[in-house]
């Protein structure tokens, strides 16, 4: 009995551990990851590095959640990077992270030097980082990662081989990390690479004061290669080294800073670099002998995923180095015209085209669909062939019909007519055409269908159809036969032989002929007519604008050339009239130069050549800018103010031309007020969905009668105020072009109000 109790016992304490077990399993809440990333957010590669990351986790069957700190090392410096991760830290150190994987040097010094009591306690993983600090690392046995070790021999090589000998230029700051970079390169290619700046046959100088001058379609060849370092901090070198391109030189690139982003699009000559930050994004780099994002990426996820399943930290090396590969950017590559078949084994190519990548797939893409087409034209052929011995058939039992069917054939919308005997009979397709019962329609039935202006015309002409011509004849007149309204209808007739019903009849007279609504074409002369009358205004008000124009420009320039032939005359003046003539003359300089930008602007907008950046917008951000720039150019007496709503609007434009609107507005406000406010304010119209931002003032105001002409060119309500006319015109443009409208609410002597309707899109 106890022993069958002990084995019900048993049983029972299995199948609770089984329960306990998966109960366990399906309550197991995911692994919290801390990913520190050296560089800002919208650095390109990021976005990448995190699908792969987690890619890596589903393949281990690990289930994360993944927290990015991003220490944005450009803008930073090294003391506010570890304030800033201290405080990251200790906002996530309630979630009780599992581990903390440091990507990038800057992000692994930050994490060992902020002092923070997770870095003791919290495995931490690191990778991508070219110099690790062994001192510090080795204090603490729960760090673990890859050193990704800058091969600078080999990139050297690399050089070599691609553009042949010659000067390579690097670029580096006076701080302990490019101190240290410098000596670990100088060591690597100490035995492949001289450093000093002469030719050791020709004694030549490469660069500096005493260097020497070539066209620049010709190029000195190095007999070996040359390493050149240029000082970040002095400009002058700077530009003159990567800009002056008579020598043969390469740029190779050792880190990434605000600096290195754009040299390899600054620099005259190609760039190659040592890490792979560089590379691929836009930076003008060829390419390097590197570890790839996605190698670097790829090994810290398994080593994170295979101490999340229960390894521990010391299992591992401290420092495991990664492996390199040559990658380049294709579209760099055919930049600088360097063929792929010249790179180096099993060299990896990226932002290849998609027509250059699947070329051998479109080419036999091309092919097959020429051969189907090819076949369709001739089994079309065949068709045709059978279609036209058919027609040909037909065509001849066509001959013989009548002489009105092929007058019908002509156009569209005629139809046939008889006339005889005071009575016109039409065909059914004109009755169809009109809505109209199928019945003759006698001759004073077709007379009061006519228009009371033609009706004498058709009196005239009644005695011809009675009685017969000798000729064709065509008449054109409205007529309205349904009751629906008077249209424009063409008739073309001919008079047959004269039949005698009897022979004791007189002849009569029988008129076959066509009939066409031609209500469209008279509608396209009115057209026309109204299109030449626009013409001739157009041509009436360039001629204006020209007159304007001669007239605007010749004011600042006769006051230019006055002023400066008196300071150029042998007539006596003192400092003061000098400066004021000098004033005075800089004075016409700007109105003629914003006159000619006014009118270069007007008319590239006009004729849709001007480009429109369109970007996401912060309005509350754009009229704080707007206020900031010009609350200190108000006259005496007048304050500026802004209202903005509580919500910032964000909408869809081009902040630079809605800037210059605005500006305008404020600028002519500033003119015509001396005393009060000037406010700009911005607020939701959502009824129509719209954004509506006003500027508005207590200056002088608008006659009523002139409202209507201040959007127009040259308008000055007042000739005496500074201006070219034209800002006002340009504003509207800018601001249709936005597909938006401007409201104008003005009361004379109380002051105007410029209103802005912008459709609220925001992307």
């Amino acid at each position: 009995m106890s022993n069958r109790l002990l084995h019900v016992s048993y049983i029972f304490t299995f199948v609770l551990f089984c329960f306990l077990n998966s109960s366990c399993k399906q309550t197991t809440s995911p692994k919290q990851i801390i990913i520190i990333q050296s560089y800002e957010a919208g650095f390109p590669a990021y976005k990448e590095i995190k699908k792969i990351f987690a890619d890596q986790l589903q393949k281990r069957e690990i289930q994360a959640e993944v927290h990015s700190i991003y220490l944005d090392c450009i803008k930073k410096t090294e003391k506010k990077q570890k304030m800033f991760l201290y405080e990251k830290l200790n906002t996530l150190s309630s979630l009780y992270p599992d581990i903390i994987l440091a990507y990038d040097d800057q992000a692994l010094n930050a994490l060992l030097t902020c002092d923070h009591p997770s870095v003791k306690t919290t495995p931490v993983v690191f990778t991508g980082v070219n110099y690790p600090n062994l001192s510090f690392i080795q204090k603490y046995p729960n760090i673990t990662g890859f050193h990704d070790k800058p091969d600078y021999k080999t990139n050297i090589e690399l050089i070599e081989q691609l553009i042949g000998k010659c000067i390579v230029v690097r670029v580096t700051d006076d701080i302990y990390s490019d101190k240290i970079i410098l000596d670990d390169m100088d060591q690597q290619i100490k035995d492949i690479c001289k450093t000093n700046n002469i030719f050791s046959t020709e004694k030549i100088r490469l660069s500096g004061k005493n260097g020497i001058s070539l066209p620049k379609d010709k190029k000195i060849i190095p007999d070996a290669m040359y390493i050149s370092t240029i000082n970040g901090k002095s400009t002058r070198s700077l530009l003159k080294g990567l800009g002056e391109n008579y020598y043969n030189k390469a740029y190779l690139a050792v880190k990434r800073d605000y600096l290195t982003l754009s040299l390899g699009r600054f620099s005259s000559f190609p760039g190659f670099s040592v890490i792979s930050d560089m590379i691929g994004h836009n930076y003008g780099v060829i390419g390097g002998y590197v570890t790839t994002q996605e190698r670097q990426t790829i090994v810290a996820a398994n080593r994170i995923a295979d101490i999340l399943k229960g390894a521990e930290v010391s299992d591992f090396p401290q420092i495991t180095e990664t492996a390199k590969k040559y990658i380049f950017d294709y579209k760099i590559l055919d930049q600088w015209n360097i063929s792929p078949g010249k790179l180096p084994a099993g060299s990896e190519i990226i932002n290849i085209p998609f027509y250059v990548q699947y070329q051998p797939y479109i080419i036999c893409i091309g092919i097959i669909l020429g051969i189907v087409l090819l076949i369709i034209i001739i089994y079309q052929r065949i068709l045709y062939k059978r279609e036209n011995t058919r027609k040909k058939e037909i065509q001849e039992n066509l001959k013989h019909e009548k002489e009105f069917m092929s007058f019908a054939l002509e156009s569209g919308n005629i139809f046939t007519f008889r006339y005889k005997n005071g009575v016109f009979y039409f065909d059914k397709e004109f009755y169809h055409y009109l809505g109209m019962p199928e019945k003759p329609i006698s001759a004073e039935e077709f007379s009061n269908a006519i228009h009371a202006d033609e009706q004498a015309d058709f009196l005239l002409n009644r005695y011809k159809l009675d009685h017969g011509f000798p000729s064709r004849q065509i008449t054109r007149r409205r007529y309205d036969f349904n009751k629906k309204g008077h249209e424009w209808w063409e008739f073309r007739y001919a008079q047959n032989t004269n039949i005698k019903a009897s022979p004791t009849d007189e002849y009569s007279v029988e008129v076959n002929g066509l009939c066409l609504n031609i209500q469209q074409i008279k509608d396209t002369e009115l057209d026309l007519t109204n299109a030449l009358k626009k013409a001739e205004e157009s041509d009436k008000m360039k001629s204006a604008f020209l007159a304007n124009m001669s007239h605007e420009i010749r004011t600042p320039l006769n006051a230019i050339v006055g002023f400066s032939q008196l300071l150029g005359s042998d007539m006596e003046l003192d400092k003061e009239e000098k400066n004021e003539f000098i004033s005075l003359i800089n004075t016409n300089n700007t109105l003629l130069l914003k006159l000619i930008n006014d009118i270069l602007d007007l008319s590239r907008i006009e004729s849709g050549q001007i480009s429109f950046t369109y970007a996401d917008c912060d309005l509350s951000q754009l009229v704080d800018e707007i206020f900031n720039t010009h609350k200190l150019l108000m006259p005496d007496g007048v304050e500026l103010i802004k209202e903005t709503p509580k919500k910032p609007a964000i909408i869809y434009t081009d902040r630079f031309r809605l800037t210059q609107v605005v500006t305008n507005f404020i600028n002519n406000a500033t003119k015509f007020t001396s005393h009060g406010y000037i406010k700009v304010k911005y607020e939701y119209d959502t009824y129509n969905q719209h954004i509506l931002l006003s500027v508005e003032d207590t200056g002088k105001g608008i006659p009523k009668d002139k409202i209507n002409q201040v959007f127009e060119r040259f308008q000055k309500l007042d000739e005496f105020a500074k201006g070219t006319g034209l800002g006002l015109a340009i504003s509207l443009s800018i601001i249709k072009t936005f597909n938006g409208t401007i409201l104008l609410e003005s009361e004379e002597g109380k002051g105007s109000k410029f209103t802005i309707s912008l459709p609220h899109t925001p992307q």
